[in-house]
């Protein structure tokens, strides 16, 4: 006598894929968590070496729907970022635009900023005068 056919027995590869995926979402969101949270901020004093600013603009985005092409389009708002040397780092914040026209090159900021845990990567938080 033959067993039974279970969705499980016919096809084991969904469960088993469904099952992967599952557990590489919750490692990649738990890595996230465990890298970002509750992180102390520091306050350090930066040299801004840079000046950027980005004007607003509207950048457009194309969906195939249902064999067809649907372009659809998204503004973007303006944004002041300085580039700042920490150290021997650099790193980018994007402030207010009287913060922006108040510093100029080669000044002096202080700055509050945070370094995440595995990728020690640097996140300026808030740049004062």
């Amino acid at each position: 006598m033959s067993k039974p056919v279970t969705p499980f027995t016919a096809n084991p590869f969904v469960f088993i894929f469904s099952g992967v995926l599952l557990v590489a979402v919750v490692v990649y969101f738990s890595w996230g968590a465990l890298d970002h949270l509750g992180l102390a901020d520091e306050q350090s004093s930066a040299v801004v070496t840079a000046k950027n600013y980005y004007p607003p603009g509207v950048t457009y985005r194309t969906n195939i729907v249902a064999g067809r092409a649907w372009t659809m389009a998204d503004s973007t708002s303006d944004a002041y970022v300085l580039t700042l040397n920490l150290g021997q780092e650099s790193a980018g914040a994007i402030v207010t635009k009287d913060l922006y026209d108040a510093l100029q090159p080669g000044d002096t900021a202080q700055v509050q900023m945070r370094r995440t845990r595995f990728s020690r990567r640097l996140e300026v938080t808030q740049v004062v005068r």
